[in-house]
């Protein structure tokens, strides 16, 4: 992996401890413990989260084998990290680090360069811009075989458009939309089956259940999966499974009215593989509530295609990248192994973590990258280890919704 141009990166400022942990206590622990340490970690992780609203928030990493949640912030630190402190588990220690930027200062940073370059170049030159460590910047990822990789100026201009330090990467890879029994699900519907054309040919997945703002039953995809309101959408099996009510392009998102039942699932999520019958073990999760994703956090992605895929890794949030004409933002995650995590078919499916048997929703399947071989799928598609996911959270604000659990 080449660097055109190196990042100006301050000198890292001191962490500040505001809790105490025995890094070496979760090793320790039987395997029920273990669990049960990781989901307090992740109560503490989610704690963080939701001061994301608060200015000066930058991000927030976890670390399962320390039991560590580290929340970076810009500027002075609000009295409510020491009260995530105090309120959080034995053995979880929450840590602050200062950042040079905010969420929001990044946020604004990645949509100039990403709308600039798509305007200028076309959306497959920077294929994501994504926070530099210690939040000092950003990372613009550039594919390789465009011809702006090859020149010693590039690393400026993106600097120019995004009004912060900027590192460029030249990476073999680009952000492919994921859209191309789950396959014939019914009323009450779950989220991760498959949605398909009138022949039965899949092509996207069912996401959460939610509850609009007026109260009505709907059910979550991605929006690059239909033309628009009042498309219609069918199950696996090319059957009517309901018509398209909210349609977002800037969040990816669309919302879908079923026409069978007043109940949009059985707030429940397929997992298990493509192919998964009742008697599986994972086969079906219901659905918990909603979280923020993470850094570190561990994630399901389920897709009508491709199946169930677990123990992917938060790597980043704030990930801008081009959906469409927009640009889009959310988490990338992948997996040790570099196994596959995502393919053809499975946009707008569930991202999830199972936590004591159920499931709760992080966010929805919007695309994938570095290529990998498939294995067994429903249908023949191109596979991926990178998934990019909508947090759930940005959809329900943007609709004013609630999770349907």
């Amino acid at each position: 992996m080449a660097l055109a141009t190196a990042l100006t990166v301050p000198p890292t400022a001191a962490t500040t401890a505001v809790s105490q942990a025995d890094t070496s206590k979760a090793e320790q622990l039987s395997p029920e413990k273990q669990a049960a340490l990781q989901s307090a970690v992740d109560d503490a992780a989610d704690a963080a989260t939701e001061l994301a609203s608060v200015p000066g928030f930058a991000g927030v990493a976890v670390d399962y084998s320390s039991a560590k949640v580290t929340v970076s912030w810009k500027g002075a630190v609000p009295p409510s990290i020491s009260e995530l402190a105090a309120r959080a588990a034995d053995g979880v220690t929450v840590d602050v680090e200062q950042a040079a930027l905010s969420e929001a200062d990044l946020r604004v940073a990645s949509t100039r360069l990403m709308d600039s370059q798509r305007a200028l170049q076309g959306p497959d030159v920077v294929i994501a811009a994504l926070p530099a460590p210690n939040y000092a910047g950003l990372v613009a990822e550039v594919g390789h075989g465009s011809s702006p990789a090859r020149t010693s100026w590039l690393a400026g201009k993106l600097q120019r458009a995004a009004g912060v330090p900027v590192r460029v990467e030249v990476v073999n890879t680009e952000v492919h939309p994921t859209s191309t029994t789950r396959r014939n699900d019914d009323a009450p519907w779950h989220a991760g089956g498959a949605m398909a054309s009138r022949d039965g040919t899949d092509y996207c997945t069912t996401g959460f259940p939610i509850i609009d703002s007026a109260g009505r039953h709907r059910i979550i995809s991605a929006a690059h999966c239909n033309k628009g309101v009042g498309s219609v959408v069918r199950d696996g099996a090319g059957q009517p499974l309901g018509k398209v009510t909210h349609h977002s392009p800037a969040i990816d998102a669309q919302a879908i009215a079923p026409f069978e039942s007043q109940r949009t699932s059985r707030t429940a999520v397929f997992g298990g593989p493509w192919n998964a019958t009742p008697g599986s073990s994972r086969y079906r999760f219901p659905i918990a509530g909603v979280q923020r994703p993470a850094v570190g956090q561990v994630i399901c992605a389920s897709g009508a295609v491709t199946g169930e895929h677990c123990g992917a890794r938060v790597r980043a949030t704030n990930v801008a990248w081009s959906c469409g004409e927009r640009t889009c933002h959310g988490f990338r995650a992948s997996r040790d192994d570099g196994g596959v995590v995502v393919g053809g078919g499975d946009s707008g499916g569930p991202i999830y973590a199972v936590i004591n048997g159920r499931a709760y929703a992080r966010g929805m399947i919007d695309g994938g990258s570095n290529q990998r071989s498939c294995g067994k799928t429903s249908v023949s598609t191109r596979c991926f280890s990178y998934v990019y996911g909508i947090p759930m959270v940005d959809i329900l604000n943007a609709w004013d919704a609630r999770l349907d659990s």
